[in-house]
């Protein structure tokens, strides 16, 4: 029997270990849940290998091994205060992202932790909860069963919170907090019914994995809810670079052509669709493009804007550099930029010039207009730039990209983008 026993608490160490390991690894070490989970992992491993000592010797004890047997008898007896301190950690800011929890559960817990730890304490000198003799081994003390009433207590208290605030949890987490609340307690009557099964540990370490897996859980329907809300974010900046009075003037252009100049209509609507299917195509992802396709993009867009303001709008490249890549839709936002609130505001227009250029560890693309600039003292309006704060976004990806604007009014402006040259996007963000 020993030898069983041994294993459980070895194996249900080995889980709690794995499972706490892997929260403290992967997930969010600031997040009050996971550093609960944590805990209650840390704890029960700690009460499994104090009582996986009290099977390993044979009697009667050496000096060493009644030293160890001491030691891991005390962490066996000490551990469940804290385990279910962590627990009621972990039911309250579970809770507490759904619903506010007004009520202190912590001050009475505390305070029973503290006179229960001292207890344990004590009982390494006089015997009250637990004794280890040399000749008998692990003896149960005189108030073994007063030692069992305020971890009892404790679980039980955790078990009303979950009652309390069960509408708040679904069916799944709450069958998962029951499993953990109702398998120690089911354990713990056998344990003190039939002395020399060592089942504690074994129901905890399952309540755990239960538990752990209600944190995947939680975690994958986060991740879901980011990806929408990522979604959500891409066809916001789809709108944004597509405006519906640009579309309106594109169509109505082509309208007109369609009489005038039908051949150059179809060309305008082949461009027309290839600018709309490179935005579309941006949305799914924000892995690097070539730059000779982002200016493709961005001619496209000019030569669309070209069909309404004509002469009044003159492009001017200088590419002297063209063989790196950055996030889609860098360059075209800002050109968009430039058209809208900088050339076709003033009434003879103006010029854009998109150039690039290797400057020592960095690569360098610059759109530079004429038209009537701002004030780069005063706060920029999102509605009028949010071209230039997308592009930022985009940048943010990349570790040493930077975008800097300049700009005088009446002057005109000017937007850099430095990209480093052994630049890469960051995986997880492609």
């Amino acid at each position: 029997m020993n030898q069983f026993n041994i294993a459980f608490d070895a194996y249900s160490a080995f889980l709690c270990l794995v499972l706490g390991g892997y929260v403290l690894v992967s997930s969010d070490r600031g997040d009050r849940i996971n550093q609960c989970f944590v805990g209650i992992c840390a704890c029960n491993a700690a009460m499994a290998i104090g009582d996986m000592v009290s099977w390993c010797f044979a009697l009667p004890l050496s000096q060493l091994e009644y030293a160890v047997m001491l030691v891991g008898t005390f962490l066996f007896y000490v551990a469940p205060a804290p385990l279910f301190l962590f627990f009621t950690g972990y039911i309250v800011a579970f809770i507490s992202k759904r619903h506010m929890v007004t009520h202190d559960y912590f001050k009475l817990s505390v305070v029973l932790f503290a006179v229960y730890f001292l207890g344990c304490v004590a009982s390494l000198f006089n015997g009250m909860f637990f004794a280890v003799d040399a000749e008998q081994g692990y003896m149960r003390g005189q108030y073994f069963l007063v030692a069992q009433v305020i971890p009892v207590f404790l679980h039980l208290r955790n078990a009303a919170i979950v009652v309390r605030y069960r509408s708040y949890l679904r069916p799944k987490e709450l069958a998962g907090f029951a499993c953990y609340i109702t398998l120690p307690i089911v354990a713990e009557i056998i344990q003190v019914r039939y002395f020399g099964i060592a089942l504690m540990n074994s129901f905890v370490a399952i309540a755990i994995l239960l538990v752990f897996l209600n944190i995947q859980s939680e975690r994958k329907a986060l991740l879901e809810q980011r990806e929408r809300e990522l979604a959500e974010a891409r066809s916001d900046i789809m709108l944004s670079q597509i405006q519906p009075h640009f579309l309106y003037n594109v169509l109505t252009g082509i309208r007109e052509l369609c009489s005038s100049d039908p051949a150059q209509a179809a060309q305008a609507i082949g461009g027309f669709s290839a600018y709309l299917r490179e935005n579309m195509a941006s949305l799914a992802s924000k892995s690097p493009i070539p730059f000779e396709k982002e200016l493709q993009h961005t001619v496209t867009y000019l030569d669309l804007e070209k069909l309404r303001f004509g002469d009044r709008l003159r492009i001017r490249y200088d590419i002297q550099s063209k063989d790196f890549s950055l996030p889609p839709l860098s360059v075209q936002p800002l050109v968009e930029n430039a058209v809208r609130h900088g050339i076709t505001v003033k009434e003879e227009g103006g010029e854009i010039r998109i150039s690039t250029r290797e400057d020592g560890a960095f690569y360098e693309v610059s759109v530079v207009d004429d038209g009537v600039g701002f004030d780069p003292g005063r706060e920029l309006d999102s509605s009028e730039h949010v071209g230039i704060q997308n592009v930022r976004k985009r940048l943010a990806d990349i570790s040493g990209a930077a975008l800097e604007v300049r700009s005088e009014p009446n002057c005109g402006t000017q937007v850099t983008i430095r990209i480093p040259r052994d630049s890469r996007i960051e995986e997880g963000n492609a």
